[in-house]
């Protein structure tokens, strides 16, 4: 028995129809799992220029709770982010809280929020 072939225009047409199919499913996957605001131009501001770390750091915490208010995950990092300003800015205590939000958040984090809170509580220690 001979297997069906298709002629040169059928092939195209499926080939079409296979695209066409492909780039509407992956219009279907622009849905963002996490928001995350304008965190990365802010953050490239913040590098860029570190003056303005406190305004990323009230953005990102602008955000965080407007993520929190509408029900929504935070997006992985942004809490440790915002202890991490916290920390630069001299405020351990401050920054431990938010290490615990993360650790609380995304339990992925808890060895490295671990860590750092519990060298930030030796620093204090110290004190």
């Amino acid at each position: 028995m001979n297997p069906i072939r298709l002629s040169r225009k059928p092939r195209r047409v499926v080939l079409l129809l296979a695209v066409v199919a492909s780039l509407g499913m992956g219009g279907c996957a622009s849905n963002r799992l996490y928001q995350w605001g304008d965190y990365e131009d802010n953050l490239y501001a913040a590098y860029k220029d570190t003056t303005k770390s406190e305004a990323l750091r009230l953005k990102l915490e602008a955000h965080i709770q407007a993520m929190e208010k509408a029900g929504q995950k935070v997006a992985p990092g942004l809490y440790a982010e915002v202890g991490t300003l916290y920390l630069q800015a001299g405020q351990r205590k401050t920054a431990m809280g938010w290490y615990q939000r993360e650790r609380a958040a995304w339990p992925e984090s808890t060895q490295l929020m671990t860590s750092m809170i519990q060298n930030l509580e030796r620093l204090e220690a110290a004190k």
